[in-house]
């Protein structure tokens, strides 16, 4: 399994310096992007690195661990949004509501 190079906040700090080549094509639109996203080249491999690694990592993760976060995430959902209340659920409610309404009326009088 693809380690997480960030876990700690002291390996952020330390930088390394890299000589790579690139096609000149390649080099083009990595120029241009960099240009148009106002940020260096060097914060832009960064990224892309970081994305790659990260989908290294998520494809390197067993698939039974990524259904059960799937199921994880679905019990999760279902808490914060429950399935609405039937409609024998509602009528209920509602003629409990209306025979305390009644009984409430009939001592005003």
């Amino acid at each position: 399994m693809i380690e997480d190079p960030y876990e700690s906040e002291d390996e952020m700090r330390i930088t390394r310096t890299w000589t790579i080549s690139l096609p000149p094509a390649l080099s083009q639109a990595a120029q241009a992007l960099a240009a148009a996203e106002h940020r260096t080249k060097s914060e832009l491999v960064r990224e892309a690195l970081r994305c790659y690694l990260t989908q290294r990592r998520q494809a390197a993760t067993p698939a039974s661990e990524r259904l059960a976060r799937v199921g994880e995430l679905a019990a999760l959902y279902q808490t914060r949004h429950p399935a609405p209340p039937t409609e024998a659920a509602l009528r209920a409610q509602f003629r409990g509501i209306k025979q305390l309404h009644d009984r409430l009326k009939s001592r005003v009088r």
